[in-house]
């Protein structure tokens, strides 16, 4: 599997050096000069027409190049109209130290510091959206008929989407790894690129840097995955991440678990002599995520993750079964084999039936509501007169459980039905950062509907104060990590019961890339009122949700249990 280890040693040399400190000029001008705000500067194009002399550029030439990039793209310095308060802006992502580059003479590290300065007047910019929400960054060509074959192509692949997120991604300072040093050591990476899996490869690792959930819906881009992740066996049963082993869950078939050594709720604690924690983090190493929890989640999706990288369908493994310790063998199924894809899909589609049974609203016993959010949709909305006694129900309730472990499929309900119903008024429950028009890689503050529920609710009913509780785990992600904010703050009675979350707060922002590909990133910045983060650290429970091994190959849901259990005993 790539990872930065075997890239790093030849990321020193003067032509990465040149490549580097290029695509950092470029970006500058793209984003902070007047021309690139006006869509006067052909980004792209200049890219492309410079990258291989900047490669093969000496000291002095490359000086000249990085000049005429400069000579087309003046700056405006006027530092007093960028001066604002700390309260309403994010500059947490601002470090212009790359300009003092030995590489630069002073008159062309003066020129980049005007360009920093530089204060955009016109309210627009040709690559950021106006609107914050808005998820497309405009103007960005995706070369739809690419064939992976050129390497300023690769080369402007990668500084494009480096830009971006030095610009519009709001938390590139809550980042594991420096920025400056991704780029250094993922230039000979897309230097070295010769073909789709390769370039899909390597945007996978860089969509892996940046620590980010909304990042992993790259993966649904893939063509190439079975190359990329070596994908030739599939387990014969579904698995959980457990306290760093793989617990066993649920066999495919009865006939697989009647064939196997295994069985559910084992925990696997190393496979072929090598730990499983250690297993696992090898074969993390391009799943994007935020958390660890989201690691573990993508690990175990439908493309078991956790058994890529594998040669061999005959795996010898030691579990923990109780109190005791087995080595054991464990058979693998061919994803080549007909009959086993049929096992796997006749699997998942029965899953898939059961989960349509699922029903978006409950009456619970003792005077308890259940809404999934997940299963709640818009057909289910109340309509004209149901609205009152969709509110009068809920109102009588003792408590209310939102069950927020799905994402949202009306986000309605909870934007508008909802705080109506429980005759709560519109407030604000958010601190809603969107990249700055006008100072591009700062981020301001927005006062308008983005951090309120909707201005228009007319409460009828009185605040509601029965209790609230909130079931939330690694799949409440960006809208349902939203959401849950605001439902927490619905009345002082409400209590969130679960695990992490996705980290992942905010609209995701799509960058086109070349071969048609969207590089994808969270655009805006959440924070709790008190100016708390919920990006990689996602919504903190009230209560920590420990599920035994017991618990989690139950048939039940032991996680909602535990929520009733918590009301009918509190």
């Amino acid at each position: 599997m790539l990872s930065f280890s075997n890239v790093y040693a030849a990321s020193n040399s003067t032509t990465t050096e040149h490549t580097k400190a290029f695509i950092q000029v470029w970006g500058l001008v793209k984003y902070k000069s007047i021309n690139g705000a006006q869509g006067k500067f052909n980004a792209d194009s200049v890219f492309l027409a410079l990258i291989n002399k900047v490669k093969e550029a000496d000291e002095n030439q490359f000086r000249e190049l990085i000049a005429l990039l400069l000579k087309e793209n003046p700056g405006l310095d006027d530092v007093n109209r960028l001066h604002t308060t700390k309260e309403s802006v994010l500059t947490k992502n601002i470090d212009y130290r790359w300009i003092k580059n030995k590489l630069f003479t002073s008159t062309i590290q003066k020129q980049l510091v005007v360009l920093t300065k530089t204060y955009n007047a016109s309210h627009a910019h040709y690559f950021i959206p106006t609107i914050a929400y808005e998820g497309d960054l405009p103007h960005e060509n995706a070369y739809p008929n690419y064939t992976f074959d050129s390497e300023a192509m690769n080369l402007l692949a990668l500084a494009k989407a480096w830009n971006a997120i030095a610009y519009l991604f709001p938390y590139r300072y809550v980042m594991d790894q420096k920025w400056e040093l991704t780029l250094q050591q993922l230039i000979p990476v897309f230097s070295s690129i010769h073909s789709r899996a390769t370039y899909e490869k390597s945007i996978l690792l860089l969509e892996s840097s940046i620590d980010d959930t909304h990042a992993s819906g790259f993966l649904n881009q893939v063509k190439s995955l079975p190359e990329i992740f070596n994908l030739k066996y599939y387990p014969s049963f579904t698995y959980k991440i457990y306290q760093n082993c793989i617990m066993v869950k649920e066999f495919l078939t009865d006939s697989l678990a009647q064939a196997s050594s295994l069985k559910p709720g084992d925990l696997i604690v190393t496979i072929n002599g090598v730990k499983t924690k250690e297993w696992l983090k090898q074969r993390s190493a391009l799943l994007p995520a935020s958390n660890q929890s989201v690691k573990n989640r993508l690990l175990t999706d439908n493309d078991a993750f956790a058994f890529s990288a594998i040669d061999n369908a005959i795996l010898n493994v030691k579990i923990k079964r109780d109190d005791d310790y087995l080595n054991v063998q464990v058979s693998l199924l061919d994803r080549k084999d007909k009959k086993a894809g049929e096992i796997v899909n006749t699997y998942f589609k029965q899953k898939y039936a059961q989960e349509q049974l699922v029903k978006g609203y409950e009456d619970l016993p003792n005077d308890i509501a259940l809404i999934r959010a997940g299963y709640f949709f818009d057909k289910n909305l109340p309509k004209g007169n149901e609205m009152m006694n969709f509110s009068q129900n809920l109102n009588k309730k003792k408590a209310i459980i939102f069950d927020m472990r799905k994402y949202p499929a009306a986000p309605g309900l909870f934007y508008y039905f909802i705080p109506m119903a429980l005759g709560k008024p519109a407030f604000r429950f958010a601190q809603y950062f969107g990249a700055d028009i006008s100072n591009p890689g700062v981020f301001s503050k927005k006062d308008g509907i983005e951090v309120f529920l909707s201005k228009d609710i007319a409460t009828e009913m009185p605040l509601y104060t029965g209790k609230i509780v909130i079931l939330t785990d690694e799949n409440t992600q960006s809208m349902g990590e939203w959401f849950t904010m605001m439902l927490r703050q619905i009345n002082l009675n409400t209590t969130v019961i679960g695990n992490q979350t996705a980290g992942a707060d905010g609209d995701m922002k799509h960058l086109n890339l070349p071969g048609g590909y969207e590089f994808l990133f969270t655009g805006n910045g959440i924070f709790y009122p008190n100016g708390k983060e919920t990006q990689r650290i996602g919504i903190v429970p009230d209560v920590v949700y420990k599920p035994s091994v017991k618990d989690l190959i139950a048939t039940t849901d032991m996680h909602l249990a535990k929520a009733l259990q918590y009301l009918n005993n509190k």
